[in-house]
């Protein structure tokens, strides 16, 4: 016979290691690169910014995440803030996640909405050093007052490296969507 209290404790257990574990996920960066893992003076760290952005009934959390690097898709994209890659040119695809939590209202469909586009996202390409940590960026601009999702003009991606020289710059990442 079982001991109830050893089953509770276990399954206490089990259940704040689950938890760790997705918590764990958006923290460690997300290994983009064939082979062993590598030191952290042997790769280059891509770190996707967030933003906070507020409408007339919603409130929103943006934020940059990564699709692919060299055309090899990241697992479970949504979970990870940052990436590492090995040093040398790459293409990286990211995208511009619209992500209001809890909140309720219309938005939810205006999500769903940015999810099924492709210009919510681009690839960007840059020369990655060894050791160094990188920002993507975001910034999205509207043709209304109001800052909905449908009414996106474009969004301009650029890349800052850690003494926030632009690497890859707002021209050369901007997307227009498609009318």
């Amino acid at each position: 016979m079982r001991n109830p209290l050893n089953s509770r404790n276990y399954l206490l257990l089990l259940g704040m290691s689950v938890l760790l574990a997705g918590c764990a996920s958006e923290y460690v960066p997300y290994k983009a690169y064939l082979g062993e893992p590598r030191n952290e003076l042997q790769v280059s760290t891509l770190i996707g910014s967030s933003y906070q952005r507020v409408d007339l009934i919603n409130r929103f959390t943006d934020t940059v995440r990564f699709m692919s690097v060299d055309q090899f898709s990241i697992v479970d994209s949504d979970r990870h803030a940052s990436i590492q890659i090995t040093p040398g040119f790459h293409e990286v695809r990211v995208y511009f996640s619209w992500d209001i939590g809890r909140q309720r209202g219309l938005a939810p469909a205006m999500v769903d909405y940015a999810r099924t586009r492709d210009h919510v996202s681009r690839t960007l390409r840059f020369n990655a050093r060894a050791g160094e940590t990188y920002t993507v960026n975001a910034q999205p601009y509207f043709s209304a007052p109001r800052e909905a999702i449908t009414t996106l003009d474009h969004v301009d991606f650029w890349i800052l490296d850690a003494d926030g020289i632009e690497i890859v710059t707002r021209e050369q990442g901007r997307y227009i969507p498609d009318s």
